[in-house]
């Protein structure tokens, strides 16, 4: 009786038996695959390593390869792009090329490039120019409220003298000479302001700083969603000049889509923003009666909503221009507060001492804090639910203009 061959793997020889072959064809389909011999192991050790060594560099040249359809500038290292882009300072560089992008896609650098930007001592002659850069670059989508913050303080580190530390050759000095540099030290610090993210208004214009009113705001923080960062971005940067230009750019469109959507989140915030003379959004009929009917009337949104109606109708005829689409005694806003009134809440008598008093300012001559302290007294109060907004209530002028900055 014949043996049936049976193949242990693991194990391997020269050569297989003709006559073992020939059994193994009976009982399949396919013949059995013959064993490969091991040249590598007939091989010497110098021949073997000589091979190992050219296939590591063949599979390192593979894996370093370039994309042969990008430019020489693409092909350079990382490292050296991120150092030309120092030098440089051209936002225009990440933005021309995905690679460039990929390449300076780190905080650091950012952070460096806007500490750049933003301070003073890199400002050239040209005014124009240096405000389109700072405008590019807020536009930018990595720089965010807390990236801006980290620049604006370390700017401030830059300009504010180094403190006096206690060292060695301290001891040698004479003391009135060390209290002549600590008074004068003093008031360095002194002179140079410091920066207040929380309460801007309460801040003067920082002077190491480029932003100015030649700088448009971004168009990302003039559209929802509304946020606590964006809204703080967006108060910081109009305390500090900043505005939008109407006849150049969407911003303005934007910005008006914008107070639709804040009304029905309720922002009250983001209504005030949007209304300041900064970025000067003027609510005509419609939008005041969509506030009042459709959302509820949200005592602090309808409060500036007014303001900016009031202050926009009182601009224009003093400058001649066409006065707004703003009717404070529309009939079917009054006919919603006396209905409003009857029922007994406390919303139609704010609403119609507020629309009244408006409906008699416009007659006003001029537009000021003393008008709006004036508006304030009667449809602002904190016991009728306004809650009250620091924005600016008339436009900011640069402090070398020797103008004061109201604040609301």
């Amino acid at each position: 009786m014949d043996l049936t061959p049976i193949r242990i793997r693991g194990r391997r020889k020269r050569g297989r038996l003709s006559e073992s072959k020939d059994v193994s064809l009976k009982n399949r389909d396919r013949p059995w695959k013959t064993a490969r011999f091991n040249q590598a192991s007939s091989q010497p050790l110098k021949n073997f390593l000589h091979h190992e060594i050219l296939s590591v560099r063949f599979h390192a040249q593979k894996k370093t390869k370039r994309d042969p359809t990008l430019s020489k500038f693409e092909q350079l290292p990382t490292e050296l792009v991120q150092v030309i882009f120092q030098c440089c300072n051209n936002i225009s560089l990440p933005l021309s090329s995905y690679v460039f992008a990929r390449d300076l896609s780190h905080r650091n650098t950012y952070l460096r490039f806007a500490i750049d930007t933003l301070s003073r001592d890199g400002v050239s002659e040209d005014g124009a120019a240096d405000a389109a850069v700072v405008s590019r670059m807020l536009q930018c989508k990595w720089m965010t409220w807390d990236l801006f913050k980290d620049a604006i303080q370390e700017i401030h580190k830059i300009k504010s003298p180094p403190s006096r530390s206690s060292s060695p050759s301290d001891s040698d000095t004479d003391d009135s000479d060390n209290d002549e540099d600590e008074a004068s030290s003093q008031n360095q610090q002194l002179t140079i302001p410091v920066p207040n993210f929380s309460h801007p208004h309460n801040q003067p214009r920082l002077p190491y700083l480029t932003l100015s009113s030649a700088v448009q705001l971004p168009q990302s923080l003039l559209h929802e969603p509304w946020t606590t960062p964006k809204l703080e971005f967006l108060k910081y940067l109009i305390w500090s000049g900043c505005s939008i230009d109407w006849t150049s750019s969407s911003r303005g469109e934007t910005a008006t889509a914008g107070l639709s959507t804040a009304i029905s989140a309720h922002s009250y915030t983001a209504v005030a923003l949007l209304c300041s003379p900064s970025i000067n959004v003027v609510p005509d009929t419609t939008t005041i009666k969509i506030a009042v009917m459709d959302h509820n009337c949200n005592p602090s949104v309808v409060f500036y909503l007014l303001v900016a109606a009031l202050r926009a109708h009182i601009t224009s005829r003093a400058s001649g221009e066409a006065a707004p689409d703003v009717n404070f005694r529309d009939p079917s806003l009054w006919h919603w507060v006396e209905r409003v009134e009857k029922s007994g809440n406390r919303k139609g008598r704010w609403l119609k001492d507020a629309l009244r008093f408006a409906g008699d300012g416009m007659r006003a001559s001029s537009w000021d804090e003393e008008a709006f302290e004036e508006f304030r007294r009667v449809a602002g109060r904190e016991e009728d639910g306004v809650v009250r907004v620091n924005v600016p209530v008339v436009e900011l002028i640069d402090e070398e203009e020797g103008s004061a900055i109201a604040t609301q």
